[in-house]
């Protein structure tokens, strides 16, 4: 090739390279025609995208008082610890001591030894009412005397000394009738005597113990009066009406026993004045208002009936809050940001578009939340299924409707 191409010479060869990328040229362009010509038309491919399922709950308004929830433990009104004011030795007991009974309010409960005092009483008023004899005879005697000197038969020192016996009886009859009320005051707190209706929690003496003045006899409690203290979080305690003017809201207090609930109604009795400031909490105390009424919240499995209030007993309080208007009890899972909820709109029995519905958070319960939102769409469900990208007007379907696609063009895909 090469000897060839030194007999042509420059121009020669200049043109016969030409003439090879022509070749080349023409032979491309015709391919590409015959390929285009010959090709087979591939219509966009169609893609089948299922619509999002969701589930959905009907939304109906608030009918009921919110529920304004705490916890707290049984304890009796009134808990004490029965003591005598004076020392001595027991020498009786009331039935409801040894055998942990019940008691009336004004029960003699414990009687200490009370002879000295006894023997006291009945010396002193042996005294009085001799000192009253001789009060009587020297009246006597005085108004004789006086009789006597105005006949100029009796002396003034005669006089003098009658009326000056008197005032001596009558001072010593003070100072006796005195002393025989320290002795009845002394008998009397060898009595021991129940300051209100109630029943014995625990007791520490048997009859003979001698005791010291204050030293705990037994411990008792009012039996026929419960309460409950519940810390509530004060943007709870705002609602509950009447709360801080002196109202009684209602409640209910609810126990488990024996792995059975049991309720009693219940009323707030007083709140605390100050507010926890770690927990921001209020305590309020509730009071059950009938203990005797219990109430099995199913098929009861006592042999005996519902159990009494028993203390320290773990209690459920629910006090009734307002019944504000336009309220809805939402699971707190479907109220999103905390101010929107979504909505299927329907366009057929299974199906619809998401509509979006700003709403106001007025109370939280658990898992429930209470909402207030003033419109709502026409035969809309509330949906509490997550979306990832939810956008106002997409198509969705209700689960309960089944599976069912839409048919999306691979242009037309986001």
């Amino acid at each position: 090739m090469k000897r060839i191409f030194g007999y042509l010479g420059t121009g020669l060869r200049e043109i016969f390279w030409i003439a090879i990328a022509m070749t080349v040229i023409f032979g491309g362009i015709s391919g590409f025609r015959y390929l285009g010509e010959n090709r087979e038309v591939v219509e966009p491919a169609i893609i089948e995208r299922p619509i999002t399922l969701v589930k959905t709950i009907d939304l109906t308004l608030l009918d009921t008082p919110l529920p304004i929830r705490g916890e707290g433990f049984m304890q009796p009104f009134r808990l004490a610890n029965l003591a005598s004011q004076v020392g001595g030795q027991v020498i009786e007991l009331h039935p409801a001591i040894t055998n942990r009974g019940s008691f009336q309010q004004g029960d003699i409960l414990v009687l200490l030894d009370d002879s000295a005092e006894r023997a006291t009483l009945t010396q002193t008023q042996a005294n009085i009412n001799a000192t009253l004899a001789r009060l009587d005879l020297n009246r006597i005697l005085l108004e004789r005397t006086e009789t006597l000197l105005a006949r100029g038969s009796a002396s003034q020192s005669a006089l003098d000394q009658a009326k000056s016996t008197q005032e001596e009886l009558s001072a010593n009859l003070n100072s006796l009738i005195a002393t025989q009320s320290v002795a009845e005051v002394g008998l009397n707190r060898k009595l021991v005597i129940a300051p209100f209706d109630g029943a014995v929690l625990s007791m520490q003496v048997e009859i003979g113990t001698v005791i010291n003045g204050g030293q705990t006899i037994a411990e008792i409690f009012t039996q026929d009066r419960m309460e409950i203290d519940v810390p509530i979080r004060e943007a709870d305690a705002a609602l509950i009406p009447g709360l801080f003017e002196g109202g009684s809201p209602s409640a209910t207090v609810s126990v488990r026993f024996a792995g059975q609930t049991f309720e009693w109604d219940a009323q707030v009795s007083r709140v605390s004045p100050t507010l926890n400031a770690r927990t921001r909490t209020l305590t309020v105390t509730v009071e059950l208002t009938d203990i005797a009424d219990a109430r099995a919240t199913g098929t009861s499995i006592m042999a005996s009936g519902a159990p009494p209030a028993l203390i320290n007993s773990f209690a459920k309080v629910v006090i009734e809050g307002p019944m504000p208007e336009a309220t809805y009890a939402i699971p707190s899972t479907a109220l999103r940001g905390g101010e929107r909820l979504w909505f299927l709109e329907p366009s057929d029995a299974t199906g619809g578009t998401l509509g979006i519905v700003e709403a106001t958070l007025i109370h939280v319960d658990g898992e429930t939340s209470y909402v207030q939102a003033d419109v709502l769409p026409a035969g809309g469900r509330l949906i509490t299924t997550a979306l990832s990208t939810p956008q106002a007007g997409m198509q969705l379907r209700d689960v309960a409707g089944g599976i069912e696609t839409a048919v999306v063009a691979e242009d037309d895909q986001p």
